[in-house]
C-alpha cells in the first residue's frame, strides 16, 4: 500500500512538469525583458552656446514596445553670448509636460504629444531687441518616427522627429538616415532650429548603439557632429539657444527600464 501512494504521489508531481516542458497549457518561459519606462539625457556644445536636457517617458500599459498612451517630462539649460553693440550673457531654461500616443507596426514606431512648455531666457544687461528676452509659457507639439533596426536587425536606418511650441515660436526637426552593421547604426543627419531671433541649419554625421547593462536595463547611445549654419545675420551670431555658425557635437544617453515578464508558451 505504501508503495502504492509513493507511485501516485511521483505521478502527480511528474505531470504538471512534463507539461511544461511540452509547452501544454500551464507552460511558461521567462526569457522576455518588458520595457515599461526610459529616462534620457544629453547636450550639446555649437560656438557661442551649450545646452543640457533630462527627460523621462512613460508609458501608461507599461510597456513601451505596444501601442498605447505615453506620458512625457522634459527640461533642459543652456548658456549662451552674442555681440552686438555691447557683449550679452543669455541663460535659457525649459520645461515641458506632454501626452501622447505611440503606434507600434512591425518595422517603425511612430509617436505623437501634444502639452504644455515653459521657456524663460535671462539675458545680462537687459536687451530690449532681443525678441526672447524674458518668460513664456506656450503650446507645444511634437512627433517622432523612427526604424526597429536593431530589433530587427535591418540593413537600414530611418528617424525624423521634431517639435514646435508657441513660446517663442521656438522649434526643431531633425532627420537621420543610416546603415545598420553588426547592431551599431551610422549614418547623416540633419537639423533645422530657431526661434524669434531667427534660424539655423546643420549637416553632420552619428553613430548610434545599444548595451543592456542588466537584463531589466538596457542603454542606447548615440554620439553626432558636424557642421551648423545660421540665417539672417551678416556677423553668423544668433542670440538665442542654438547659438553662432560654426561647428557643433551632441551627445543622448537614453535608459530604458523594465521587468522579466513570464508569458504562457504558444
Amino acid at each position: 500500500m505504501r508503495a502504492y501512494k509513493f507511485i501516485l504521489a511521483a505521478a502527480l508531481i511528474t505531470v504538471p512538469v512534463a507539461a511544461s516542458a511540452d509547452g501544454l497549457p500551464g507552460a511558461v518561459k521567462s526569457d522576455e525583458t518588458v520595457y515599461s519606462h526610459m529616462i534620457f539625457s544629453g547636450g550639446e556644445v555649437v560656438k557661442n552656446s551649450w545646452e543640457s536636457y533630462t527627460g523621462t517617458i512613460i508609458a501608461l500599459n507599461r510597456d513601451l514596445s505596444k501601442e498605447g498612451v505615453l506620458i512625457r517630462f522634459m527640461g533642459s539649460y543652456g548658456r549662451y553670448e552674442y555681440d552686438t553693440t555691447s557683449s550679452f550673457d543669455g541663460r535659457m531654461w525649459q520645461g515641458d509636460a506632454m501626452i501622447g500616443y505611440q503606434w507600434v507596426r512591425d518595422r517603425v514606431d511612430v509617436g505623437v504629444y501634444v502639452g504644455v512648455d515653459v521657456i524663460n531666457h535671462k539675458i545680462k544687461p537687459f536687451d530690449p531687441n532681443n525678441p526672447v528676452s524674458g518668460h513664456e509659457t506656450g503650446f507645444k507639439v511634437a512627433a517622432d518616427i523612427e526604424t526597429k533596426s536593431i530589433e530587427h536587425n535591418l540593413p537600414y536606418y530611418f528617424a525624423l522627429e521634431g517639435s514646435y511650441s508657441t513660446a517663442f515660436d521656438t522649434y526643431y526637426a531633425i532627420g537621420r538616415v543610416g546603415l545598420n552593421r553588426n547592431n551599431v547604426i551610422f549614418g547623416v543627419e540633419g537639423w533645422v532650429l530657431g526661434d524669434e531671433t531667427g534660424n539655423a541649419q546643420r549637416l553632420g554625421g552619428f553613430v548610434m548603439w545599444e548595451r543592456n547593462l542588466r537584463p531589466d536595463l538596457l542603454a542606447e547611445v548615440t554620439l553626432s557632429g558636424g557642421y551648423q549654419f545660421v540665417n539672417d545675420d551678416d556677423n553668423k551670431i544668433c542670440g538665442s539657444f542654438f547659438g553662432s555658425e560654426g561647428a557643433y557635437a551632441n551627445v543622448n544617453v537614453a535608459f530604458k527600464f523594465g521587468d522579466r515578464r513570464y508569458r504562457p508558451l504558444k
